[in-house]
């Protein structure tokens, strides 16, 4: 999911006025988007980036609604807005990646989560997500620099402590690429634990536990 962005970044080089209007905008855009106006809430923002072009947030948040209704064009461009204006902000460089991902553009999107894994580096979660889309492009190119590099990935979620179902999931994965069948059972039946029984998630690990079982009869 889009993280929503609620902050207002005001930059000085605008004019007194423009700022305070596109301040005014933003906000009343934000209480519109919060109670699903969305069409009047899109009005809101694009007048907020009409007086200040540089209102990160408003693009961000823009691009989303964008997306909801499908309209990916816009909401790409927007997107990369807020990525060139604000290189440094993880929440800028996380969706524009989310975005990619997507839409099946994984090497973009890769350099997009490791923007944002270097603003946020002790954020197990967004190590679990990316080494996952570097097993989805390994299973892609069979580039083996990628396994390598999702391997330090899962580890370093490790080392935060992540105990998430997809961390075991996703170290399941790597296993069974690496023909480590026994391993990635177990990695598989410890997803399960983690997951609801009626989750999509838990019949997946299950159907791939069962799998590995007969594998290794």
């Amino acid at each position: 999911m889009a993280k929503y962005w609620y902050l207002f970044l005001a930059l000085p080089l605008w004019g007194i006025n423009q700022v305070e209007d596109a301040e005014k905008e933003f906000y009343t855009a934000l209480s519109l988007h919060s109670t699903g106006a969305l069409h009047e809430a899109a009005a809101a923002y694009r007048r907020a980036l009409a007086n200040d072009p540089r209102l990160v947030a408003a693009a961000i948040n823009l691009a989303i609604i964008h997306e909801k209704w499908g309209e990916t064009e816009p909401a790409e461009q927007l997107y990369t807005q807020a990525a060139r204006l604000a290189p440094n902000l993880f929440t800028a460089r996380y969706n524009r990646g989310q975005f990619l991902q997507k839409h099946g553009r994984l090497a973009e999107a890769r350099d997009e989560y490791l923007a944002a894994l270097s603003l946020k580096p002790h954020d197990a979660s967004l190590y679990v997500n990316l080494a996952a889309l570097e097993i989805t492009l390994f299973e892609l190119t069979h580039d083996s620099r990628l396994l390598k590099a999702a391997a330090e990935k899962l580890k370093q979620a490790e080392m935060l402590k992540s105990q998430s179902g997809a961390l075991f999931f996703n170290l399941a994965r790597l296993a069974e690429l690496q023909n480590a069948y026994g391993t990635a059972r177990l990695h598989y039946l410890e997803a399960m634990r983690r997951y609801p029984n009626s989750s999509s998630e838990y019949r997946q690990c299950r159907i791939r536990a069962q799998r590995l079982a007969q594998l290794l009869r």
